[in-house]
């Protein structure tokens, strides 16, 4: 990469913030890192991002030497949300359209080689800096995952509406959207981080797309020494996450009572669904199992991941997160739903993945691997070698050398 041409980028990074994960954390990494290598300009919302942006840039000026923040505030209509959540699509797209203008002019001056659209990941709304006419890279896209709907029990009444109304409203964007199809055909790459993304662009769009996660670990990463899990005492299982619908923790607890050997749950973060988990923990006898730790600072909430033997993800909607690469560094054996970009993360050499074929059967796959873990510690430790060893695979220093390739390619290179 030292040898090739530093280019002018231009970034769309609506959400982006040196300080936070998610899509803001998503959006500063991919610009932090392509900065590290070619001439970065990124157009992001102002009233959310601007101040952290510009106080972490006075106090790390060599952090965003090669990169130009140009900020525009999104309106909003809070009261308008409340009654109408998708309202907020309406003045995203007009966000859209003012970056894109602000663009037109400032690619006369800078005359970009790339334009990379990054956050926000979903695909419903692609924003128009494709129409540059500038060779345009779109993604890691997001959104495409659909809830399993076996699963929906799981997610409340409130979450099963949302999650099936929104399985539903995805079916028709995917296939007739017309903002995303066109984004799509005059894209040189699509990014995206599951493989029923891959799938559905070849099938819907007609454009084959490269596998990304949205995610990653710095090069420089600090790797820690597994614990180990002695005989006949408690298997230390780890989760994390925001208390939501869509988080499930319901699968593990419903699991636990299932399980033959001694099981011990520790549960970080909170959130809505935070009662009605722990209520459910009691209801199922798992007070002295299941240890409610809400949210606690970074350094606790590693060190209870550090003193654990496994990590369980529940989730049934999302792309990836970045707790799956923490819970690698610590050498956690990760058991997930084979879905998600969980599905593509975790391999045989780090983790277990749960085929989805009913809510019965999900849960009492958790037990049956959590029991395994426990009574074979041989095999645990071979899985938490391999977690530790799958770190490499998912460094920004990897993920910048595919993206460097994609961006020679479209320029020919």
């Amino acid at each position: 990469m030292t040898n090739q041409k530093r280019l002018k980028v231009l970034l769309c990074c609506y959400a982006c913030d040196p300080g936070y994960g998610s899509e803001p954390g998503m959006g500063w990494n991919f610009a932090y890192n392509i900065a590290k290598h070619h001439d970065v300009h990124v157009l992001v919302e102002e009233e959310k991002f601007k101040e952290k942006i510009l106080t972490f840039s006075a106090e790390n000026p060599d952090a965003v030497s090669n990169i130009s923040f140009h900020f525009f505030a999104k309106k909003r209509h809070r009261t308008l949300r409340k009654i109408w959540p998708p309202s907020y699509y309406w003045f995203y797209r007009e966000w859209h359209k003012r970056a894109y203008a602000y663009a037109k002019e400032l690619d006369k001056t800078e005359n970009f080689d790339i334009v990379h659209q990054v956050t926000i990941s979903g695909f419903r709304e692609p924003g128009f800096l494709w129409k540059l006419g500038k060779p345009f890279i779109w993604g890691p896209l997001g959104g495409f995952t659909d809830t399993p709907w076996c699963l929906m029990s799981s997610l409340g009444w409130k979450g099963a509406l949302h999650f099936g109304v929104r399985n539903i409203v995805n079916y028709f964007h995917k296939r007739w959207g017309k903002l995303p199809r066109a984004a799509a055909q005059n894209s040189h790459t699509i990014l995206t981080s599951t493989t029923q993304a891959v799938r559905e662009i070849r099938e819907y769009w007609h454009k084959d797309a490269v596998l990304m996660n949205e995610v990653g670990l710095e090069t420089r990463h600090t790797a820690y020494s597994p614990q180990a899990h002695e005989a006949d005492t408690p298997l230390r299982i780890c989760w994390a996450g925001e208390h939501i619908p869509r988080k499930a923790l319901d699968l593990l607890l419903h699991a636990l009572p299932l399980c033959k050997e001694k099981m011990e749950l520790h549960v970080l973060s909170k959130g809505p669904r935070m009662q009605a988990w722990r209520k459910l923990a009691s209801k199922l006898g798992l007070d002295n199992v299941v240890t409610f730790h809400g949210f606690v600072p970074r350094e606790e909430a590693f060190r209870i991941m550090g003193t654990s033997h496994v990590f369980c993800i529940t989730s049934v909607r999302e792309d990836t997160s970045t707790v799956v690469f923490e819970a690698f560094r610590y050498g956690l054996p990760i058991i997930a739903l084979d879905h998600c970009g969980f599905a593509t993360v975790i391999n045989e050499t780090c983790g277990i993945k749960i085929p989805i074929q009913s809510r019965k059967q999900v849960i009492e796959d958790y037990a049956r691997h959590l029991d395994y873990l426990a009574s074979h510690e041989e095999a645990r430790k071979a899985l938490s070698q391999g977690a530790l060893a799958r770190c490499a695979d998912f460094t920004w220093e990897a993920k910048m050398d595919t993206i460097n390739d994609i961006y020679h390619k479209a320029l020919g290179n």
